[in-house]
């Protein structure tokens, strides 16, 4: 059969099942809009829908950067939405971009090609987009910035994909984190939340440092950034975000260690467990944030997002629907360095120990 390289376009609603299972009518008519609009930016754009199916649609271009060009237009479009709050959760899309041989019969396309686009969608956030090494180098717009995430290995292909994700800085109109900060204001004095039976306890691997929390939950989330990588031992921190007021210790108190100018963890000096973190800049944080895992129901506050995505690990993948964003994105993050001088993302690293200490000792003293 006649073989023909093309770049191939692959998009598909994140968690669509799940979101008709919860609003059937909602879902799909969700469906039809972003589809339609999609069919008619590829159009627009030189590309050929091959076919549709279900919550997936196949396109093929001639140029990889018109099928770039495409996905990125859409995806901004969809970002744009205005959100009903009566009408549900707003459906995503993740899409996918390959450049590869594909077979022509009867209508559809076939090959490797096709398959691989497919699989790099999957690895896309919901909202977002990844393309393989091959369309990267053929780029000719120099608007793009990427993420690197390394090789994949994906089922019923051969061998590892170089994949890439690319930026799209517009679509982060409202950082998950400021939905923790947000809710911090108007949370109840320490002796008002002290009176309430807790929630949920927890402690350190030795269980000197215990821990009562008498409040709901700000806000869950992972974390991939080099800094709670190397703080917590873990390819990444599983938190969750708790009031101050509603931390309780009742038996030993952490000892505190400055990791960064902006940040400073909470640990057992006898085991070295990590049992809180907290923001010190540009004022001291009203909320803890608590590694899930020393909480005695860690199963009940499952994580709602990722947090330092440019970091992350490329052998941990982690398959879920949740949004993404990078250290860079967040307004908590920019605010904190940039109180601090550190306004360029290559400078938001660790302390080394002397700096460290000298900070510990000048907070000990004042």
């Amino acid at each position: 059969m006649k073989r023909q390289l093309s770049a191939i376009l692959y998009a598909d609603v994140a968690g669509y099942s799940r979101l008709t299972g919860q609003n059937e009518e909602q879902t799909h008519q969700q469906l039809n809009t972003g589809l339609n609009l999609l069919s008619e930016i590829i159009t627009a754009h030189d590309g050929s829908k091959v076919h549709e199916a279900g919550d997936a649609i196949l396109a093929e271009f001639s140029s990889a950067t018109e099928a770039v060009d495409t996905a990125v237009e859409f995806q901004k479009q969809m970002a744009s939405r205005d959100s009903d709050p009566g009408a549900g959760e707003l459906i995503e899309f993740r899409i996918g971009v390959n450049i590869g041989e594909v077979i022509r019969d009867r209508g559809d396309i076939y090959g490797d090609g096709v398959n691989i686009a497919a699989r790099i969608q999957d690895v896309a956030p919901p909202g977002g987009l990844c393309v393989s090494s091959v369309v990267l180098e053929q780029l000719s717009s120099k608007d793009y910035n990427f993420d690197d995430l390394g090789y994949r290995n994906f089922k019923n292909i051969e061998r590892p994909v170089h994949v890439y994700e690319i930026r799209l800085p517009d679509l982060f109109n409202h950082h998950p984190m400021q939905a923790v900060e947000s809710r911090v204001q108007g949370q109840p004095l320490f002796d008002d939340a002290i009176d309430k039976p807790p929630i949920t306890k927890g402690h350190c691997s030795c269980g000197s440092v215990t821990i009562e929390i008498t409040q709901e939950s700000l806000g869950t989330g992972f974390c991939h950034c080099k800094i709670c990588r190397r703080c917590t031992g873990a390819p990444v921190f599983a938190w969750v975000a708790f009031p101050i007021e509603a931390v309780k210790f009742t038996r030993d108190k952490p000892k505190y260690f400055r990791l960064s100018l902006i940040a400073e963890k909470g640990f057992c000096e006898k085991c070295g467990s990590l049992v809180v973190w907290r923001g010190l800049k540009p004022e001291p944080a009203s909320y803890f944030a608590v590694p899930t895992a020393i909480l005695e129901n860690p199963e009940d506050y499952a994580p709602t997002w990722h947090g330092g995505i440019e970091s992350q690990i490329p052998w941990l993948q982690i398959h879920d629907d949740l949004p993404r964003a990078r250290c860079a994105e967040s307004p908590f993050l920019k605010k904190s360095w940039g109180s601090v001088g550190a306004s360029d993302p290559d400078e938001w690293v660790s302390l080394e120990y002397e700096k460290a200490k000298q900070l510990n000792d000048d907070s000990a003293s004042s």
